[in-house]
């Protein structure tokens, strides 16, 4: 028996995940969640299941520590480089935002909206391009240790874009919200 379609919405909101990410994950169009969660329609059985069981497997998986969940592959960015080679790194890995880091430490974060809004202000593109990532970083993404709990990780990755997986102080990985959903499906 399947609980009650009035959860979905509960669930989805503390995990921090949007309707358009459970719909890449379940398979279950992003209109669909929107209905079954505005109580303007009965899914069928088999949409409900794989809602419920997408669930299921999270919560199955909610033991697991950030070392098991982060991705050591981290692409990052030294706030010494220009503002030009970080757009092209986030062009090349397909990432609109990522973190600066300096001697293993977890400094800051550069975005593309970041660059964006400077380039707006600035109206000279090529000063802003030129200047060094450090001159319009923003704050660091918050920082979790190898062995923090799941439901910690999902909670922070409510409210940021992501978090750095630290130990002893020193950067050992990152987690985003993709990172958390792929590595759960993963583990099955």
């Amino acid at each position: 028996m399947l609980p009650e379609l009035l959860e979905i919405k509960k669930k989805r909101k503390t995990l921090g995940i949007t309707q358009t990410e459970l719909s890449k994950e379940t398979g279950v169009s992003q209109s669909l969640i929107a209905k079954i969660e505005s109580d303007s329609i009965v899914p069928s059985y088999t949409n409900a299941k794989k809602i419920f069981d997408f669930f299921e497997l999270i919560h199955e998986k909610q033991d697991a520590k950030a070392a098991e969940l982060m991705t050591s592959k981290m692409i990052s960015v030294r706030p010494d480089a220009n503002i030009r080679s970080a757009i092209k790194l986030m062009e090349k890995n397909s990432v609109s935002q990522m973190p600066v880091i300096e001697d293993g430490r977890n400094v800051g974060t550069i975005s593309e909206k970041t660059i964006l809004e400077k380039i707006n202000k600035n109206k000279d593109a090529a000063n802003v391009l030129d200047s060094r990532v450090d001159a319009i970083m923003e704050e660091a993404m918050p920082e979790l240790r190898e062995d923090s709990p799941f439901q910690l990780i999902s909670s922070t990755l409510s409210h940021y874009p992501g978090v750095i997986v630290v130990k002893k102080g020193k950067v050992t990985g990152i987690i985003t919200k993709s990172d958390l959903l792929n590595a759960t499906i993963k583990n099955k």
